[in-house]
């Protein structure tokens, strides 16, 4: 039988009256297309196919509210210019009439796809309660937004239910208005069915602050009821299910254990079943979301969702919902001892339990330890590496120690078991200086040298102060500033102070002092003289304190 394609091409100028002014806007290109064939004519479209529709009945003492029809057949819209908007289900208080103080839990709509133009949209779910409907778009509101859901997926072709997070308590003496917000950018985002359309209720859009018929913002436009349905419940748990949980081996074969044992070097990767045993009513699935909570020795550590997923009747889920790396183990203190993990699920509110006793499940872990560990000894034992003393360390394992040198000090060298490792110090951002270990199979020595740093100092700086000779042949050092010297300490390059020298305004015999104490005084003044004869000939670093500030000199001494 030939296939009639029948095509209707529109233009609609959209106006809006705004306060101060108006002004036209075009708004969408839409060409509707009818047929019963798969036919691309066009980017403004629909398209028709089929889906089976919501399974709107497996809850007891639970309604569905939609204008939608059951029939599987449903058509797609897509847009020239994709622009953001609402469609929306609208029941009235008469509507609601026989469900007044029941709980809107669910909303479940249908978004659409085709292989040749891929949707690429967002999906929102709100609902609002106390709005009006007048007929005319400019004055139609939804009223007040009492839900609002965010969905970071969806199936394309499917009806998809959601739970709301918050469920709105049906007042019928308010209406009820269930949106699905649609942001899409390419392909069909969002279906309707092939009924005749309920206009005003079952074809709401909301676009641009307005709301009112498809026909008030696309002229022509087929649209007949939104695939969208509402889920109200009285709040009476009436889903009977059987959901256990329980360990099995190393997810090889579906044995129960109540005992599992770590080697040393191992991660913890427990392996779990979650199972629909569905003893009550052997032919109900379970749709719907599973809380999974974990304890350790008694004390809750993690929290996992099995989420939007079906437990079919009689069959189970295999779930890896911790894994703990050697590192881990033996960071925490796990290794050689025994501890308590359990697991217990949960459902959301619905579903009734019929048997809770297995709704948790425990597994005695023992952690098995090294035969031997290795050390690492940080001489250092003034603070400045950590962590410091004898660390231990298992075979393979790593290890990285936070180096952070004294004040005014930079890194000069870093020997490992005597050999210079200098150049394997690294940045790390937030931390600062580090050096690491890795797979560690022998024991070593950790020793950090530091000295005084003066790179920082810029040109001026340095020549603020003067210090000749430079190379000093017998020792003596002449210091000038254009104030006074305070005080004068002498580094060697491993950062060691090793004599200071003091000098005040008080009269002294300068004759009289001999260089033989760590600390000398001198009169202050803008020249001064120190004696290092007594010195090794080398470089040094000398720390002149003045008036104006501390300045830094590298001297040689020969």
């Amino acid at each position: 039988m030939k296939c009639f394609l029948f095509v209707f091409l529109y233009i609609c100028e959209l106006k809006i009256l705004f306060k101060m002014r108006k002004f036209a806007v075009i708004l969408f290109l839409l060409c509707v297309c009818f047929t019963n064939m798969w036919t691309v004519t066009a980017q403004n479209e629909v398209r028709t196919c089929t889906a089976t529709a919501p399974a709107l009945s497996t809850e007891r003492n639970t309604s569905w509210l939609s204008w939608a029809s059951n029939t599987p057949t449903y058509h797609m819209m897509s847009l020239t210019n994709p622009t953001p908007y609402y469609a929306i289900q609208r029941f009235t208080t008469s509507d609601l009439a026989n469900y007044n103080g029941m709980q809107l839990t669910k909303v479940s709509f249908l978004p659409s796809n085709v292989a040749s133009e891929p949707t690429v949209a967002t999906y929102t779910v709100i609902v609002y309660t106390g709005g009006y409907y007048s007929g005319s778009y400019t004055s139609n509101s939804p009223g007040t937004q009492v839900a609002f859901q965010q969905l970071s997926s969806v199936t394309y072709g499917e009806w998809n239910t959601i739970t709301l997070n918050s469920p709105v308590t049906i007042n019928s003496s308010q209406e009820l208005w269930i949106a699905i917000y649609v942001n899409a950018s390419q392909g069909y985002a969002m279906s309707h069915d092939d009924a005749t359309p309920v206009n005003g209720k079952g074809n709401l859009m909301g676009y641009n602050g307005y709301w009112g018929l498809p026909d008030d913002f696309l002229s022509g436009a087929d649209i007949n009821n939104w695939n969208i349905a509402g889920c109200v419940t009285d709040g009476v748990e009436e889903q009977f299910i059987d959901l256990s949980v329980k360990f099995i081996n190393n997810g090889t074969q579906q044995n129960e254990i109540t005992n599992l044992n770590v080697n040393a070097g191992q991660p913890l990767r427990p392996i779990i079943v979650v199972h629909n045993n569905n003893s009550y009513q052997a032919s109900l699935d379970y749709t719907d979301t599973v809380f999974i909570h974990g304890t350790m020795d008694g004390v809750p550590f993690s929290t996992h969702t099995l989420a939007s997923d079906t437990l079919e009747s009689g069959r189970g889920v295999w779930l890896s919902v911790l894994e703990m790396s050697a590192a881990d183990l033996f960071t925490n203190g796990y290794l050689g001892t025994t501890h308590t993990l359990c697991y217990e699920i949960s459902t959301p509110a619905g579903w009734h339990d019929a048997d809770l006793s297995n709704n948790s499940a425990c597994v005695t872990v023992s952690f098995a330890d090294y035969s031997q560990y290795y050390h690492i000894i940080v001489v250092n034992q003034d603070g400045t590496v950590s962590p410091d003393g004898d660390v231990s360390i298992y075979p393979g394992g790593s290890q990285r120690f936070v180096i952070t040198p004294p004040d005014s000090m930079i890194i000069d060298r870093l020997l490992v078991d005597g050999v210079d490792r200098t150049s394997d110090v690294h940045n790390l951002l937030g931390v600062g200086k580090v050096y690491t270990f890795t797979n560690v199979q022998s024991d070593h020595t950790l020793h950090v040298f530091y000295r005084l740093d003066d790179t920082g100092l810029d040109e001026p700086s340095r020549n603020a102060v003067a210090v000749y000779p430079n190379p000093a042949c017998d020792g003596r050092i002449n210091i000038e500033a254009d104030v006074n010297i305070r005080q004068v300490v002498v580094y060697d390059m491993r950062g060691r102070a090793l004599q200071k020298f003091f000098f005040s305004n008080v009269p002294h015999q300068c004759n009289a002092w001999e260089l033989t104490t760590s600390s000398v005084m001198r009169p202050a003044g803008q020249q001064v003289s120190i004696d290092l004869s007594r010195f090794w000939r080398g470089t040094y670093i000398l720390e002149v304190v003045t008036d104006a500030g501390v300045f830094s000199k590298k001297i040689i001494l020969q």
